[in-house]
């Protein structure tokens, strides 16, 4: 518009000026308009140049501007897209083509949206909307560029911007891709560090924080909160430095961190924290205070390091020093040449060398010369291979005495794999050795008597039994029994037992023939296998021999005589069994038989004792069924006192009736009971049936007895009386004063102080205790005084035979008074007849049983007894008949 102006402005003062020359110039009218059609010519030609000079100039720059245009686009270090408004390629430039590994006209066949992919296509065509409707006039966001050629993917940022429609051209739109390639790799190198710096610090077990000196506050990194055992999220406020650092510690701490801060001066203190688990662990803490810009305390930071690992590391070496140092195995380090560096304690104490005296030396100082060159080529070989050696081996002490040690040697190696020192640890097993053939040899032998043990003569049995086999040869098993061996513990002492043991095993030794074998089986039992046997008369001959000499005495050096006796079964191979086993089982056999007999006698062994033996374990077996299935009944005997006739108590016996054979009598099946333990169930079981009668009977209103429940002394072994009869009274409600225990007399004679605690205890309950069968054991007087006893029971042997024999009648007139004077009271068994209960009134006994007043009677009829008894009493309560129970 401006040159349209000026080149009218000039033109108007051209023609302006030349009319006004011309007018005043030229006065011909012809010669005017010839000047006119001059000038004007002139003007056409100068403007015309000018115009064309102008446009040459002009077209000039917009080719330069056009060639810039140009370089730039194609040197772009974008891409740059023209596109119509629904994203078809028009044009792209060469950073485009490149980016996307496809040609020029290739690009312009493709969408741009599918040649710069975005992640969220709604949104972007949700923003192409708002730029083709004026709502924006770009918009840019980040995508991703496939490359045709690779399939690979690079991010961009992509810009988009709309060019308006202008005269005959269409609205287009023009979009910029820039490649973030280094953008992203310098963010992910950037994660990677920080990743790697977070690592570093995890690995190293420390922790970060930073103190904003000025505001009061900091930051911790979590890796701190782990070390510190947080489990909140305020730690900063739920921190307190001051509380969680140890008491001894806290103001040397506290002090450090102030002169850090003070003086810039880097603070690092090892320190003990309370962690938030309540535990405290050792740190080390390291910091550095910084300046703001003027020189000023701005921040103070730094890291926590756990020390735990290396405090524990540290306090299992001071230990493992403590351990070498107080261990009682020697421990030798020496260098690779074998030269001693150290010695512990153990070694000096073992060896009899102080260290002074080995350092610098090699083990050669104490050599045993009891091992050849091979011993030690084959553990240095070993050693080297392995770089261990263990074993047994022989050292000599400074004193000269070679000991047998236990070593291991190990070797040390550097951090190059070459071995630096050799360490060996050993221990003095001599008493170990010492100890170990002991023990072999007690794993053979009697420890009392020397003689070979059960298991070795087993053995020694088997292989004689084998060698029989094959040559034919006769043999005898003999099995001695000493007769009441039992005793002599009891009178004398275990300890002259063992005596008299090694007494009787020395003499049975010298006994034998050569070639016969001699065993210990049990406490009381010895055996012997004697060989080449012709028949059994040489059998019964050796066991007279051994008979004689077991009966030799032994005598005490205080000139105390003690004499044992024996009995001896015998079983012969191959007449009476085949085999080691059964041998020992005929042998055990028959000593059953020679016990039968009497004192000092032998016996072979039959069939028939072991036809008794398996009867015993089919009675066994059936006797523990009858428990099971309560075929077992209790039978009740009346107690009546003699002075009153009247019912005072009974006694409880045992019966058992088998559905095979009937009644068998309880002199068959208690030793039975006894012998395989089954006597302790069997025993809780009849004094728990005899309290629920009893409270039955009460309940019942039946007068008030005792009832009296014997006691096998197997039970005393078997099971706690005590807790039994407390449990019995307890779960039946039956009184105590009403429950009497019968013990044998026997029983008390054995195990004097266990047997003695456990009829305190039952006195303790308040129940009665009678001693059974009086006057047929071995009680001594002074041990019967010292036991709570309420009742002494003659025993019906003594009984028996009043009036017909005098020294019965002198026992049990004994027994009454000696029981009378010890304030007992005295019941008689077994009484039958009227002469013998005169005999007893006379005498002042105070109760009796019997058949002469009543059998045993089932529950049942005891109760009807008593029933009579009461109604008696009702009808003349003053009446004293001693006949009346007889009677009854």
């Amino acid at each position: 518009m401006h040159g349209l102006l000026l080149y009218f402005a000039v033109g108007a003062g051209w023609v302006l000026g030349i009319n006004h020359f011309l007018v005043s110039w030229a006065t011909d009218p012809e010669q005017s308009a010839l000047y006119n059609i001059l000038a004007d010519s002139v003007y056409v030609l100068v403007t015309g140049g000018v115009t064309w000079w102008l446009l040459r100039r002009s077209d000039r720059a917009r080719t330069r501007a056009f060639r810039r245009t140009a370089l730039i686009l194609d040197h772009a270090p974008v891409g740059i897209v023209r596109a119509d408004s629904n994203g078809q390629i028009l044009w792209a430039n060469e950073r485009m083509s490149e980016l996307t590994g496809m040609s020029l006209e290739g690009l312009c066949q493709h969408q741009f949206r599918a040649v710069v992919q975005p992640p969220d296509t709604h949104w972007s065509e949700r923003q192409r909307e708002r730029l083709l409707a004026g709502e924006i006039d770009h918009y840019r966001g980040e995508r991703q560029c496939r490359r045709f050629d690779t399939g690979a993917i690079i991010p961009v940022v992509c810009t988009v911007t709309l060019v308006p429609r202008a005269a005959a051209e269409p609205a287009h739109l023009i979009c910029v891709v820039q490649d973030i390639s280094d953008a992203h790799a310098a963010r992910a190198a950037l994660e990677r560090s920080e990743a790697r710096l977070h690592l570093a610090l995890e690995g190293s077990g420390s922790g970060l924080w930073d103190w904003d000196l000025r505001a009061g506050q900091g930051t911790v990194s979590l890796s701190l909160e782990r070390l510190l055992r947080y489990q909140g999220s305020h730690f900063v406020q739920d921190f307190h430095l001051r509380t969680r650092l140890h008491r001894q510690e806290r103001k040397q701490v506290l002090a450090a961190v102030r002169l850090a801060i003070a003086t810039g001066q880097p603070f690092q203190q090892n320190l003990r924290l309370r962690c938030f688990d309540g535990v405290e662990h050792h740190f080390m803490v390291r910091g550095q205070r910084h300046l703001d810009a003027a020189g000023q305390p701005e921040r103070f930071s730094g890291i926590l390091t756990d020390l735990s690992t290396v405090h524990a590391a540290q306090e299992r070496q001071r230990l493992a020093s403590t351990v070498v140092d107080n261990t009682q195995e020697g421990v030798v380090v020496t260098d690779a040449q074998n030269r001693i560096l150290s010695v512990n304690a153990a070694f000096t104490r073992v060896l009899g060398y102080t260290e002074d005296e080995l350092l610098g030396k090699t083990p050669r100082e104490f050599k045993s010369d009891r091992h050849d060159q091979d011993f030690y080529q084959t553990m240095w070989n070993t050693m080297h291979r392995t770089g261990h050696w263990q074993g047994e081996i022989w050292n000599r002490r400074k004193n000269g005495e070679i000991f047998p040690e236990h070593m291991s040697l190990s070797a040390v190696r550097d951090e190059t794999g070459k071995i630096s020192h050799y360490v060996c640890i050993f221990s003095d097993i001599s008493e170990a050795k010492a100890q170990q053939e002991r023990l072999e040899y007690l794993a053979h032998r009697d420890a009392l008597t020397g003689l070979s043990n059960r298991v070795w003569f087993g053995q020694q049995l088997e292989g004689a039994v084998t060698q029989a086999q094959a040559s034919g040869e006769h043999l005898a098993v003999l099995l001695i029994n000493l007769d009441r061996f039992k005793d002599v513990n009891d009178s004398y002492g275990h300890g002259v037992g063992d005596k008299v043991l090694q007494h009787l095993a020395q003499q049975v030794r010298a006994a034998l023939r050569p070639g016969d074998l001699l065993g210990r089986l049990a406490g009381d039992e010895l055996a012997v296998v004697a060989r080449n046997m012709r028949h059994a008369d040489g059998a019964a001959a050796v066991a007279r021999h051994l008979l004689a000499a077991v009966s030799q005495p032994w005598y005490s050096p205080q000139g105390l005589e003690v004499v044992v006796g024996a009995s001896v079964g015998i079983c012969l191979f191959p007449q009476h069994a085949n085999s080691a086993e059964l041998l020992l089982q005929g042998a055990h056999a028959a000593v059953y038989g020679a016990k039968a007999r009497g004192r000092g006698a032998l016996c072979f062994f039959a069939e028939e004792m072991t036809t008794a033996a398996r009867e015993r374990l089919e009675l066994e077996s059936r006797l523990r069924q009858a428990l099971a299935q309560e075929q077992l009944q209790l039978h009740y005997q009346p107690q009546a006192d003699i002075a009153t006739g009247r019912i005072i108590g009974a006694e409880a016996l045992l019966r058992w009736n088998d559905p095979q054979e009937g009644a068998i009598s309880p002199a068959r099946f208690i030793p039975v009971a006894e012998s395989s333990g089954l006597i302790g169930p069997l025993g809780e079981w009849v004094l728990r049936q005899v309290c629920q009668q009893g409270q039955r009977w009460l309940d019942a209103g039946l007068p008030a007895i005792t009832l009296a429940v014997n006691v096998s002394p197997r039970q005393f072994q078997l099971t706690d009386l005590v807790a039994s009869t407390r449990t019995a009274l307890a779960e039946t409600g039956f009184p105590a004063s009403q429950l009497e225990l019968e013990i044998t007399e026997s029983a008390l004679a054995e195990r004097f102080e266990e047997v003695l605690k456990v009829l305190e205890g039952l006195q303790g309950l308040g129940l009665h205790l009678a001693v059974d069968d009086f006057g047929t054991g071995y009680s001594s007087l002074a041990h019967l005084k010292r036991f709570p006893i309420d009742v002494l029971k003659i025993d019906q042997s003594f009984i028996r035979d009043i009036p017909h024999h005098c020294d019965d009648m002198a026992i049990s007139a004994a027994i009454i008074a000696m029981g009378h004077s010890m304030a007992l009271k005295v019941l008689a068994e077994g009484v039958e007849t009227q002469e013998q209960l005169a005999f007893l009134v006379e005498r002042g006994c105070d109760s009796y049983q019997g058949y002469l007043l009543s059998r045993p009677l089932p529950a049942a009829d005891f109760a009807l007894l008593l029933q009579k008894q009461a109604l008696a009493a009702a009808a003349a309560p003053t009446t004293a008949d001693v006949g009346f129970v007889a009677m009854g």
